[in-house]
C-alpha cells in the first residue's frame, strides 16, 4: 500500500456513513434555505432532565472532593444505587463490587465491550436491524460480523437455531436489544430463556442492550434478562440514563451482570478513560432513587404521542409496526419504494425528517423510523403534510 500523509486506518475508512450525521447534513441544508421542518429523526428526548437531578448536580459539582479523578468503574455509592435499582425494579441481586460498572453512556460501554472480548477469528452475532455500534465496534476489534435477520413472522426475534454449525462454533458474543431500537418490539420471556440455554450450551456471551428497559407500554413487558435462569452465567446488561431520564447529553449509564464480563470491560476501560464525573454520578443516583415515578411519567408522555402518531398514520394510509416499547414507530414504505427513497420524499415534499430503516440494516429497508420526540402539536401538524402526499 502506498504511504500517504494523514491517512486514517482502514478500519475507519471502511466504516459505512453514520446515518444520523447524514440526516443532520440534509436537514441543516434545508433549514438554511428557510424550510419549516418537523424533525422525527434522531431519538433525542425533547423533555427536560428532572429538576431534582439537575439540582443534585448543582449541589455536588462545586465540591472539591468531587472534582478529582473518579474511580474507573464508578463510585461505590453509584454502583450500590445501581444494584439497589436492579433489585427494586427487576428483583435482580448483584454484588456492586464486581457486577456493576459505571459507563460514559451505553454507546461507549458497548463499543468497549467488543474491544475487551473480541479478536480476529471470532464471530459476533448481530441482529438486523440494529443500532450500528454493535457491528461497527465488533469490526473494530477485528471480529467477523454475522447478521441475524429479525423477521416479522418471528416477532422480530433472532432465529439462532438456523445458524450454520461452523458459525456457532466461532461465535463468541450475541448482541440483543429489547425493547428494540428501531422496531419498538419487546422480547418474549420464553424465547429469551431458550436463547440463554442455547448460549450456555455453545459458550456464547450475551450482550443485552436495555437502554429502553423502562419505556414499555405494558408493565408486563418491563423486565431484565438477568431475571431469567442462567443469565448470570453468560450475560451482561447495559442500562442508560439518556432515554428514561432525558439525560442524553450527560453521558451516564451502567453495565451489570456476569462478573467476568463486567470485570473484562472494566479492565479495558481503565486503560482508555478516567470514569464519570462524580457529581454526575450523584445526580444519576437521584434519578435512580426516583425511577418508578420518573419512568411512569415518561411512559405516559410517550404513550400519548405514540397513539397520536398512529392515528395520523391510519388517516394517511401508512402502515406501521405497533410499538410495545422504546419511543419509535416504524412506518412501512409505500409499495415499490425503499427506506432511503421514502425518507427523502418525506423530507423534500413534506418537510418531515425521519430515519431510513436501511441505516439499521437490510432488514429494515422497507421502513422509516419516526422518533416520538416531538410534542402533540407537531405530530398533529404532520397530519396535513402526510395527507397531502396521497400515499
Amino acid at each position: 500500500m502506498e504511504k500517504k500523509l494523514n491517512r486514517p486506518a482502514d478500519r475507519v475508512l471502511n466504516l459505512p456513513p453514520y446515518i444520523f450525521s447524514e440526516i443532520d447534513n440534509k436537514k441543516n441544508a434545508l433549514r438554511a434555505q428557510g424550510a419549516d421542518l418537523i424533525d422525527f429523526g434522531v431519538g433525542d428526548p425533547d423533555m427536560e432532565t428532572p429538576a431534582a437531578v439537575v439540582k443534585e448536580l448543582l449541589e455536588q459539582a462545586p465540591k472539591n472532593e468531587n472534582q478529582k479523578y473518579p474511580a474507573y468503574n464508578g463510585a461505590a455509592f453509584f454502583r450500590e444505587a445501581a444494584g439497589d435499582y436492579m433489585r427494586r425494579r427487576f428483583s435482580v441481586t448483584l454484588n456492586p463490587e464486581n457486577q456493576v460498572t459505571a459507563l460514559l453512556g451505553t454507546k461507549e460501554g458497548l463499543a468497549h465491550f467488543s474491544w475487551a472480548f473480541l479478536q480476529p477469528g471470532d464471530i459476533a452475532l448481530v441482529p438486523d436491524p440494529a443500532f450500528p455500534v454493535y457491528a461497527n465496534s465488533a469490526r473494530f476489534a477485528g471480529a467477523e460480523v454475522v447478521r441475524m435477520p429479525l423477521l416479522e413472522e418471528n416477532s422480530f426475534f433472532p432465529d439462532v437455531y438456523s445458524l450454520p454449525e461452523e458459525v456457532v462454533k466461532k461465535s463468541k458474543v450475541i448482541f440483543l436489544n429489547y425493547p428494540n431500537n428501531p422496531m419498538g418490539t419487546v422480547a418474549d420471556r420464553d424465547r429469551l430463556s431458550a436463547l440463554i440455554r442455547w448460549a450456555l450450551k455453545n459458550s456464547i456471551s450475551i450482550v443485552y442492550d436495555a437502554a429502553y428497559a423502562e419505556i414499555v407500554y405494558d408493565p408486563e413487558d418491563r423486565f431484565s434478562i438477568l431475571e431469567l435462569e442462567g443469565a448470570n452465567d453468560c450475560a451482561i446488561e447495559f442500562h442508560s440514563f439518556s432515554k428514561t431520564f432525558n439525560m442524553t447529553g450527560w453521558r451516564l449509564g451502567f453495565a451489570c451482570g456476569n462478573r467476568d464480563l463486567v470485570n473484562g470491560l472494566v479492565k479495558l476501560k481503565t486503560n482508555i478513560d478516567s470514569g464519570v464525573f462524580d457529581a454526575i454520578q450523584y445526580a444519576g443516583v437521584k434519578a435512580l432513587e426516583n425511577a418508578e415515578r420518573l419512568a411512569s411519567d415518561q411512559v405516559a408522555f410517550y404513550r400519548q404521542r405514540r397513539d397520536a402518531l398512529l392515528a395520523v398514520f391510519q388517516r394517511a394510509g401508512i402502515g406501521y409496526v405497533l410499538p410495545r416499547g422504546a419511543f419509535y414507530v416504524m412506518a412501512r414504505t409505500p409499495e415499490g419504494m425503499n427506506s432511503m427513497e421514502f425518507s427523502a420524499m418525506l423530507l423534500e415534499k413534506a418537510g418531515i425528517v425521519t430515519t431510513p430503516g436501511a441505516g439499521f440494516g437490510e432488514g429494515a429497508d422497507k421502513f422509516v423510523r419516526f422518533a416520538l420526540t416531538k410534542p402533540l402539536g407537531e405530530i398533529r401538524k404532520a397530519a396535513s403534510r402526510l395527507a397531502a402526499l396521497n400515499l
